[in-house]
């Protein structure tokens, strides 16, 4: 994933959160979704996904990728690339992924996600 700069507009995070990679990945595609986000991609052989979302009047491409953490955790890193100008589409990104993590933190498992 690109690194975060405010010229580009381009805000990432990284986190390790609790649980195996296929199930965060489907928590975030359902924080996204509680957010108002558009799934756009959803590869679960890959362990990733693309979301649209609009925030502060941009237009964002949010990607998520999840991976092996160790130990029943995952690594998941997140990528807001606004469609705004440099400085502007960089901070609201950041406010964007804050508000993802925050949101994928209260979120939990779609009824017919879980396993029985």
């Amino acid at each position: 994933m690109p690194a975060s700069t405010w010229l580009s507009g381009i805000a990432t995070t990284a986190d390790v959160v609790a649980g195996e990679p296929d199930e965060v990945l489907l928590r975030s595609a359902a924080a996204l979704r509680r957010m108002g986000a558009r799934l756009t991609r959803y590869d679960a052989g890959a362990l990733t996904l693309e979301a649209r979302l609009a925030s502060w009047g941009l237009a964002f491409t949010v990607r998520v990728a999840a991976g092996e953490g160790g130990d029943g955790a995952t690594r998941l890193a997140a990528t807001a690339a606004g469609e705004g100008p440099g400085l502007l589409g960089f901070w609201a990104g950041r406010r964007l992924l804050r508000r993802f993590r925050a949101t994928l933190a209260r979120t939990d498992l779609p009824p017919l996600a879980r396993a029985t």
